[in-house]
This record gives C-alpha cells, sequence and structure tokens, in this order.
C-alpha cells in the first residue's frame, strides 16, 4: 500500500470522526446571537421542532414549526435552507437534540442548538410570536 493510500484512509476516517463529533456534541447559538441574526434579517431558518400546540402557544419570531418526530419527513420541505443556518429549538432540549442529529445526518451541515430552547427564551423575557400575531402582521392583499 502506497502512502497516497493510506493517507486517502486517513482523511476519510478523521473526516468521519469529525462529523459524528459535530452530530455528538453539536454547535449551540446563544440568545444573544440569534437575536442579532433576527435585527439584521440574515438568512438563517429558526426552526421550532416541538408540537403544534407548542408552537401556537408562543414561539420565537420569524421561526417554523416541525414537530421533531417529523423532521425526516419533512427534509424536502427544509432543502431550501441546506447550505444556510438553522437554528433549532424545544423546550428543553431533548428534542432539538435529535432533531439536530437528524439534520446533520441529512446534510445539513450549519445546524445549530439554541442555549437554554424556548425555556430560558420565554424567562430572558425575549418577544414572543403565535400564529394570531404572525397574521395581523402580514401585509394586506
Amino acid at each position: 500500500m502506497g502512502w497516497q493510500v493510506i493517507a486517502i484512509i486517513a482523511v476519510v476516517v478523521l473526516s468521519g470522526l469529525a462529523v459524528k463529533l459535530y452530530v455528538s456534541r453539536g454547535a449551540k447559538i446563544s440568545q444573544a446571537q440569534l437575536l442579532e441574526r433576527i435585527e439584521q434579517k440574515s438568512n438563517v431558518c429558526i426552526l421550532d421542532v416541538r408540537t403544534g400546540r407548542e408552537f401556537n402557544s408562543g414561539h420565537v419570531p420569524g421561526a417554523i414549526n416541525i414537530n421533531h418526530r417529523q423532521i425526516s419527513a419533512n427534509l424536502d420541505r427544509l432543502k431550501p435552507y441546506a447550505d444556510e443556518d438553522v437554528v433549532v429549538y424545544c423546550e428543553l432540549g431533548v428534542r432539538a437534540r435529535m432533531a439536530q442529529r437528524t439534520l446533520a445526518k441529512s446534510g445539513f451541515h450549519r445546524v445549530y442548538h439554541l442555549v437554554g430552547d424556548m425555556a430560558a427564551w420565554r424567562e430572558a423575557g425575549l418577544a414572543t410570536e403565535t400564529p394570531a400575531l404572525q397574521a395581523e402582521q402580514q401585509p394586506a392583499s
């Protein structure tokens, strides 16, 4: 076996380890960082993976809702965000970490978990939206 083959094998193995580390630990984004992205109107997909009922009771402004159990079934809906930052959150973190792993394994490379999730967002007194409020803010056609 030549050194080139060994080098290629080493790169493949190290790449796999890096992906596993990313998926298991996951990248995070703070509330302040997300607020800055929202204010700058950056290309970021904010993904609330709680139930529809939880989402309707109040969510991070601009978030879309896909239940964590439905992420795999909705990959086509999320595909436009595959090359953008995706920020995922739930109530306390368990479901968001599951969704983050699913997205990372499905080819989404810039998936971030909101530190503290929705519970910390509310506790900090940060603005939330409800579907009724979103409808009121939409311009009349």
